[in-house]
């Protein structure tokens, strides 16, 4: 009989391996995301073209007029305005248009979701649904205020609220004082008005925060419709206090970069690219009619509200 040479792993020999194994896994982990987030962060910026390209459609269909940032139910109520849901029911607050019933038609989502094919990745790529067009009514308020993008609507075509003595529509920020005494409208209402398309920002993701300090916030944290400069109306609301945080001086809508820490950001002219926050701080990035006044340049442009 032939005796048996063959041998086992001796125990400090399988520790031996493990530790190897576990040590590649540890450095091909971290590679492995990266390569996830860059291909998650392509993703997030061909979304934010796309939603770019649909607010462009809607200026196309109306005369060259810049889609609202948010419309009130009282204004929606004296111009008789409604959209639709994909079954032709109306959304609210149409059409009693009772100031108790949500305003899903308030925010710019369901005014350009019929431009995107009724799109829900373009609108919440942050999350995992599965939606059918049934489900629209069941979810029309996380759609509304929690897309992917905010727009940068105070600026562009304007936030519209009915005034309580005039009964009028009127828009927020389209009378303002500078610094000089100057009054004007820093409201653009055309596109082609738009000095600086490429460096218009229009859509930049972004995040409801609550005052204080954020940190290390999830790539699956909520949206919100509205996105603003650090400045508005000469309030800091929010600034960046480290490369990894926000300080929000009050709630406020603040810029969020989901994947690798940097926003995503959609301009006038239809490109998308990512812009650290820091040079989110530039307010020109925001207001089309951003100029010097005086000692302060562009990029620190604010006015006041009446």
């Amino acid at each position: 009989m032939i005796a048996s040479t063959q041998k086992a792993f001796t125990i400090i020999e399988m520790i031996i391996v493990i530790a190897i194994i576990g040590t590649l896994v540890a450095i091909l982990l971290p590679a492995l995301r990266g390569v996830q987030n860059r291909s998650r962060k392509v993703k997030e910026l061909t979304l934010v073209s796309h939603v770019g390209k649909a607010w462009t459609m809607y200026s196309g269909d109306h005369l060259d007029k810049i889609l609202p940032g948010y419309i009130s139910v009282e204004a929606q109520e004296i111009d008789n305005l409604a959209w639709a849901f994909p079954n032709e029911s109306l959304v609210p607050p149409a059409p009693i248009f009772n100031p108790t019933e949500p305003n899903f038609a308030g925010p710019w989502t369901f005014r350009l979701l019929d431009y995107l094919d009724y799109d829900w990745e373009s609108i919440l790529s942050y999350r995992e649904t599965d939606w059918t067009s049934n489900d629209l009514r069941e979810h029309a308020d996380i759609i509304a205020t929690e897309p992917a993008f905010g727009y940068n609507g105070f600026y562009l075509g304007g936030w519209k609220e009915v005034d309580s003595h005039s009964h009028r529509i009127e828009t927020l920020f389209s009378s303002v004082s500078l610094t000089n005494g100057e009054r004007r409208n820093v409201v653009a209402k055309n596109i082609s008005s738009i000095p600086r398309a490429d460096k218009q920002i229009v859509f930049c993701s972004t995040f409801f925060a609550t005052e204080g300090i954020h940190r290390e916030l999830q790539d699956d944290t909520p949206g919100t419709f509205m996105a603003i400069p650090s400045v508005l109306a000469r309030v800091v609301k929010w600034n960046p206090v480290a490369e990894d945080r926000i300080e929000a001086l009050s709630d406020t809508y603040a810029p969020l970069g989901r994947y690798n820490g940097i926003p995503a950001i959609c301009f006038a002219d239809g490109s998308s690219r990512t812009l650290e926050v820091q040079q989110l701080l530039d307010q020109s990035l925001w207001i089309p009619s951003a100029i010097r006044v005086g000692d302060i340049p562009a990029n620190k442009f604010s006015h006041t509200v009446d």
